[in-house]
């Protein structure tokens, strides 16, 4: 997967399945809380997604974390890779999400 744009990759993806969802970019941006100018910001690639926006797209689209970073050119993508990739991406999403908590707490 040399030379890919992840993010352009990604926001390819969410567009893919919001549209599989039958929600046109107000509808989609309006469950996710932002503004359509946001998603389209997200869509096109031209920004990356905080980890609580990623949650909440996942959540939202009903699909695995891995699936909004396939690529169809990548011949070697399999099933396990992408269960790999899933774990990952929860894991760093969870140890992000602790280590937020812990400075909210040491703020009190």
């Amino acid at each position: 997967m040399s030379d890919i744009n992840v993010r352009k990759l990604f926001g390819e993806n969410v567009k893919f399945y919001r549209k599989q969802m039958g929600l046109s970019q107000e509808q989609f941006s309006e469950k996710l809380g932002i503004s359509p100018n946001h998603l389209s910001v997200i869509e096109t690639g031209r920004k990356f997604v905080s980890y609580t926006m990623l949650e909440k797209i996942i959540k939202t689209l009903d699909v695995s974390p891995a699936a909004l970073f396939y690529s169809k050119t990548n011949t070697t993508f399999d099933e396990s890779l992408q269960n790999r990739i899933s774990t990952l991406i929860s894991t760093e999403l969870s140890h992000a999400q602790n280590r937020i908590q812990e400075e909210l707490c040491t703020l009190k």
